[in-house]
């Protein structure tokens, strides 16, 4: 008979937790049918428009994050009317550079003749007949070549490499076409 008792028992809780699920279902339904369609938050809320503006602009910065330039000159020293002292530098030191320079000259015993020029950060030693960077040497002295290039003969003489002028002694003031 015990075992009856212990069967009702099973079923009569079984039954009573069925309500308390249903009785809080239920509940808990209302509770959810209280709760407005609308957020009282709504008006803070983003807009559509607003939060595709706010994606653009964030693509945006990403875009420049990963920009690489390929220009090689600093854009804002770009079309300078006024020339400041870095400017005069890299100019006097592109005219040394682009100099065809004698720097030495050797005549040997037996004749031979060799002359150094320095041309576009480069040393070359010729002799007569040779041609340097388009100028073919004619002649060598002891402190002098002569040598032809596009249809006329020049003569270079030794000449040191010219030391860099102090421009903030200067202070001079150029415009775009070069004119001092």
């Amino acid at each position: 008979m015990q075992l009856r008792y212990l069967k009702d028992l099973a079923v009569t809780l079984i039954v009573i937790i069925f309500l308390v699920l249903g009785v809080r279902l239920y509940t808990n339904y209302f509770k959810m049918k209280s709760v407005p369609d609308q957020s009282v938050h709504s008006k803070e809320s983003v807009s559509d428009s607003l939060l595709t503006k706010i994606k653009a602009i964030e693509n945006s910065i990403q875009d420049r994050k990963e920009f690489v330039f390929t220009i090689t000159r600093d854009p804002l020293r770009q079309g300078n009317i006024i020339k400041d002292k870095l400017d005069l530098e890299r100019e006097f030191l592109d005219s040394v550079r682009n100099t065809f320079r004698l720097s030495s000259t050797s005549i040997l015993e037996n004749g031979q003749k060799y002359a150094t020029i320095e041309y576009r950060d480069q040393n070359y030693y010729a002799t007569v007949g040779e041609t340097v960077e388009g100028r073919r040497i004619v002649d060598i002295g002891h402190n002098w070549i002569k040598y032809y290039y596009g249809g006329n003969t020049v003569t270079a003489y030794l000449a040191p490499r010219p030391p860099m002028p102090d421009f903030d002694k200067l202070n001079v003031k150029t415009d775009t076409s070069g004119n001092w």
